[in-house]
């Protein structure tokens, strides 16, 4: 079986280029926001505070983000995982619907458990 080589693969990072501007991130959290708030089904809300981090992986239209998110009942920020995402034509949802599915999911989860 192949073993990938982890110390060459760190040191071809900096090759890789940056991810493309797909998003305008204000405008972005305000919209994940006002849909999730809109969408709440229970008395927990769930806000979006900051969308980071932005990196490619070697897959081309694979990257990551770290989106973090607090709820109404408690201040502490939590980081949606998994954090990638797919930005490819033939993928059946953009980037903005895997980001609200996501959330509005973990919303739901924590809806029902209250």
């Amino acid at each position: 079986m192949f073993k990938p080589d982890i110390i060459k693969m760190k040191n071809m990072k900096d090759n890789l280029p940056p991810c493309p501007p797909i998003f305008n991130k204000e405008e972005l959290i305000k919209k994940v926001n006002r849909d999730l708030e809109g969408e709440r089904a229970g008395p927990v809300a769930l806000k979006v505070l900051d969308i980071k981090n932005a990196r490619r992986t070697w897959i081309r239209y694979e990257y990551h983000l770290d989106v973090s998110y607090n709820t109404s009942v408690n201040e502490k920020a939590y980081i949606v995982m998994p954090n990638n995402y797919f930005d490819d034509k033939s993928y059946p949802l953009g980037f903005e619907e895997q980001l609200y599915n996501r959330l509005a999911r973990v919303q739901l989860s924590i809806n029902k458990g209250v």
